[in-house]
């Protein structure tokens, strides 16, 4: 009997009757069991049920909205590999957002405060940038503590700290207290866009889609390759509108465009 014939029977232990199964003739073998018993029920983790109360409370309580836009990264992008380099810590568009911002944080305040009744908005201090964690353990999000005033290096290093706890021990509490927005993360292959969840006492939550490549036609009629994302935000309808949603995304683009400014 071969290993290949082994080997397709697609399972982790190979047991005695998948052998003499094997053994008995050539029909194909059967599928590997379903990552979960059918028909029970399944407990999720205390990470996933955190999520589900922050999402029901923010669908319960904030009137959200959404407005995405496509943003040019061929030079966002050249910068970060150049960054990584002088840095000596990862630089990529994730590090960029969260620096472009908290940039963003003096011209644009309401995107950063909190609704309160009757009318009121209290603004937030400072830039707090929660970016999204989830390597399977659960969602985290961890703060980027006034990313307005510190530097591109520094807010790489944060990032990176915080790639090693999500995937190692974890957070500290102090890692994950008091964002004033967040930055969702969508960047895998083939992600368009994402509408993030505005998260309870939040006016806004930015969402990175995956980078990927268009077609576009330069002055001459000839066609120039180029890439791109979809740049979103999701924002509470009581205090922001499409227009003021919009303008804070063209803001992020040239600041993407220009990555300069960044560093």
């Amino acid at each position: 009997m071969s290993e290949e014939r082994v080997r397709a029977l697609g399972v982790r232990l190979v047991r005695r009757a998948d052998i003499e199964r094997l053994a008995a003739g050539p029909e194909a073998p059967e599928p590997p069991a379903p990552p979960y018993p059918q028909h029970e029920r399944v407990t999720l983790g205390r990470a996933q049920r955190r999520t589900a109360e922050l999402v029901s409370e923010s669908h319960r309580t904030v009137p959200a909205a959404f407005t995405a836009l496509t943003v040019e990264v061929d030079a966002a992008l050249a910068m970060a590999r150049t960054a990584t380099r002088s840095y000596r810590t990862l630089v990529g568009l994730p590090e960029l957002l969260v620096r472009a911002a908290g940039l963003l944080r003096d011209r644009f305040p309401l995107f950063f405060a909190e609704a309160e009744p009757d009318g009121v908005v209290r603004l937030a201090p400072a830039a707090h940038v929660g970016v999204t964690f989830d390597t399977g353990k659960g969602l985290a999000v961890p703060v980027v503590r006034d990313a307005g005033t510190r530097s591109l290096a520094e807010v790489s290093k944060d990032l990176m700290e915080f790639r090693r706890a999500s995937m190692g021990d974890g957070f500290r509490e102090r890692d994950l207290r008091d964002p004033s927005t967040v930055v969702t993360l969508h960047t895998d292959p083939g992600v368009a866009f994402a509408v993030p969840v505005v998260f309870p006492g939040h006016t806004s939550a930015l969402s990175l889609a995956a980078v990927r490549t268009e077609l576009e036609l330069d002055g001459e009629g000839a066609p120039v390759a180029r890439q791109v994302v979809n740049l979103g935000v999701a924002y509470d309808h009581r205090v922001l509108n499409g227009r003021d949603a919009v303008a804070f995304l063209v803001a992020a683009r040239e600041l993407l465009r220009s990555p300069e400014q960044l560093a």
